[in-house]
């Protein structure tokens, strides 16, 4: 991921990260995106996020689907990508920033899959993980 510094990430949030890339290449979308990085974090089963959802009372299947969903929709590219032509979209950086100040913010030394989470639930209505995340009752105070 160019722009940023991943060796600020921990190992989970930087594999999350890469996972994020093969799953844009396995959609044939030229760009990673948000969604593709929620999709692989809840995909995790051994991972914080689908145990911190479930607390929460988040039904994992649904939101899964519906994130899938989203990603069925968006335009793909004739003949697939060569891997490494995966572009990082703005919004995915702005939210690795997010989640990096968030980390910052709570003394934390490295970026987790918690910062994440919450730079997700911090984009709100603006993009659909935050929308979705808002619909299923996640919020920063939960």
């Amino acid at each position: 991921m160019p722009g940023m510094d991943l060796n600020n990430f921990t190992q989970k949030a930087q594999s999350a990260l890469h996972d994020a890339q093969v799953k844009a290449l396995r959609y044939t979308h030229q760009e990673v995106d948000g969604e593709h990085l929620l999709l692989v974090l809840l995909e995790d089963v051994q991972g914080l996020a689908p145990r911190l959802l479930a607390r929460l009372g988040v039904n994992l299947p649904t939101l899964s689907a519906r994130i899938e969903q989203e990603l069925e929709r968006r335009p793909r590219v004739s003949g697939g990508t060569e891997p490494g032509k995966v572009y990082v979209t703005n919004r995915l950086n702005k939210l690795m920033l997010k989640a990096a100040d968030e980390a910052k913010r709570l003394k934390d030394e490295y970026v987790s899959v918690e910062h994440l989470l919450l730079g997700f639930v911090d984009e709100g209505k603006e993009t659909a993980a935050g929308r979705l995340l808002a619909e299923f009752g996640v919020d920063r105070d939960s």
